[in-house]
């Protein structure tokens, strides 16, 4: 549960289920992927944000995963997402966006949507790959304002996120070190910011990060455990604001 500053203060509680990182490919198969998405599911989430990486070298990667991926889009809000490095890896990314958006699932590549949830405006958000893709926050702003939400595949988008006023930033891309030993900080870290896992913040703004449900280079993670996280977003206390 987090209470961003800057929420709509009449907004009600809005459960929000984050996935990240699937990497469909040679290391997952289909029918694990639908078990954990019904699972999922399952928690009745208000709406889905996948934030990246949704295949591991090739857009292609996806077709035979899509029949699983399609019961995200049953959530009341829908289901959205962005790009992350490996979704530009191979391939052409607008098949990957057309292969999603059959299935219901729209990728936000620095583009806002509007969503009503208890008669309240929210406004979501996704920012393109900081390090593959083009990142425009002009664009991201564009039609709706300062998001609410954003989805940015790279943690270490947030300072600026926070910097620009975004409450709450909804980030992947670290597995959380996907091999990580006893009290160690990731063999590999992916954020310059140790922004590994969890939740942070800095100034008025949050960061919440997931680990994943797939992972990279070898199929195999040890202490630092694929997961998806349930993200309750509720309004900070009236004495806080």
């Amino acid at each position: 549960e987090v209470s961003p500053s800057g929420w709509p203060p009449v907004c009600n509680r809005l459960r929000m289920l984050l996935i990240s990182d699937i990497h469909t490919g040679i290391f997952l198969r289909p029918k694990t992927l639908s078990t954990i998405v019904t699972s999922l599911m399952e928690l009745h989430p208000d709406v889905v944000g996948v934030a990246g990486d949704l295949v591991t070298g090739n857009v292609s990667e996806v077709v035979p995963f899509l029949d699983a991926l399609a019961p995200l889009a049953c959530a009341r809000l829908g289901a959205w997402g962005c790009m992350g490095n490996h979704d530009y890896i191979g391939g052409d990314p607008e098949e990957l966006r057309k292969h999603l958006e059959g299935i219901g699932l729209r990728i936000l590549r620095n583009e806002s949507v509007r969503l009503t949830h208890s008669g309240t405006n929210v406004v979501l958000a996704g920012i393109d790959d900081l390090v593959m893709g083009q990142p425009d926050w002009t664009a991201v702003t564009a039609q709706h304002g300062i998001p609410h939400l954003l989805l940015a595949h790279n943690p270490d988008h947030f300072y600026e996120a926070a910097a620009r006023g975004v409450p709450l930033t909804l980030s992947g891309h670290t597995q959380g070190g996907q091999i990580r030993l006893p009290h160690r900080p990731p063999v590999i870290r992916q954020s310059r910011f140790c922004l590994d896992e969890g939740a942070y913040a800095f100034g008025a703004s949050l960061l919440v990060v997931a680990r994943g449900l797939g992972s990279v280079g070898l199929p195999w993670r040890w202490g630092a455990d694929p997961e998806a996280l349930l993200v309750d977003i509720v309004a900070p206390p009236t004495d806080a604001r």
